[in-house]
């Protein structure tokens, strides 16, 4: 009797120990395996890298100091607009607290607000308002020169070199507390910032 029951005892404990193997097995390369596929999907994603890296190339005034351009304008200032009194009365009627801690505020006030790791790189920052990355696309893998100057390697690369209206509307709308009637005609002429065409022809036999 005794030896039946030891016998019992013996497979349910070899029972539980083969049940909780197959379980760690199943956890732990479930786990490596969920680990790679994030390591892959990372690698296909276009990170955000901040202005400090379009300055390097696009503050020369041969390319067009197209970074002199956006930092004199509105687009520059748009995060640091929100520590403003306006902003923080205009934020006050719309039942926000802080304008600059808000995601209703930050999506048009910011670049990417949504973004966070692995989608941005340690060289971004928010308060750099509405960044060069806001409109031509996140720029890890088109920012290199090398690439630059290849238009059809720096579109797949994730370049969006003329963004038209659909990228404005997003922010300049009605939705906006602050809009004002949006003529994408006349004020994308506030913030062009070309190439010019001495460079690209100076340029025409790299691209």
């Amino acid at each position: 009797m005794e030896n039946r029951i030891s016998g019992k005892k013996n497979r349910v404990r070899i029972g539980r120990i083969a049940y909780f193997s197959i379980l760690f097995s199943l956890v732990f390369f479930g786990t490596i395996g969920v680990i790679h596929a994030g390591v892959n999907d990372t690698a296909q994603i276009h990170r955000y890298v901040g202005d400090e890296s379009c300055e390097v190339c696009h503050s020369s005034e041969r390319i067009g100091n197209q970074f002199q351009k956006w930092k004199n304008s509105p687009h520059s200032r748009a995060y640091s607009d929100l520590s403003s009194p306006e902003a923080h009365s205009i934020a006050e009627k719309m039942g926000i607290g802080d304008p600059q801690k808000s995601s209703r505020c930050l999506s048009c006030h910011t670049t990417a607000s949504k973004a966070s790791l692995p989608e941005i790189t340690s060289s971004f920052r928010k308060s750099d308002g509405v960044q060069c990355e806001s409109c031509h696309g996140p720029g890890e893998d088109y920012s290199r020169y090398s690439t630059m100057i290849d238009p059809h390697k720096a579109k797949e690369s994730g370049l969006v070199a003329a963004p038209g209206q659909e990228t404005c509307i997003t922010c300049h709308n009605p939705s906006s507390p602050t809009y004002k009637k949006f003529d994408y005609k006349r004020d994308v002429q506030k913030i062009l910032h070309r190439v010019p065409a001495s460079f690209r022809k100076t340029n025409k036999g790299e691209e």
